[in-house]
């Protein structure tokens, strides 16, 4: 048996790692927007890559440091 529970929405069944990785998706577009003004992005090599990288470790941040 699994120690996390899973949480039941209109009958739909979701891991919480789900909830997690809205919150994270959420708290990319904010920080992307945040970001594109400052002119950052004319320092980074591949921009795709970056914003995986960014996402990546924000997920991360939010699923080990608690949500």
């Amino acid at each position: 048996m699994s120690s996390l529970p899973v949480m039941v929405l209109f009958g739909l069944s979701f891991p919480p790692v789900f909830f997690v990785l809205l919150v994270s998706l959420a708290l990319f577009f904010v920080v992307n927007r945040l970001l594109q003004p400052t002119g950052i992005y004319d320092f980074v090599w591949h921009p795709a890559l970056f914003n995986s990288a960014l996402f990546c470790c924000l997920f991360y941040l939010l699923f080990r440091f608690g949500l």
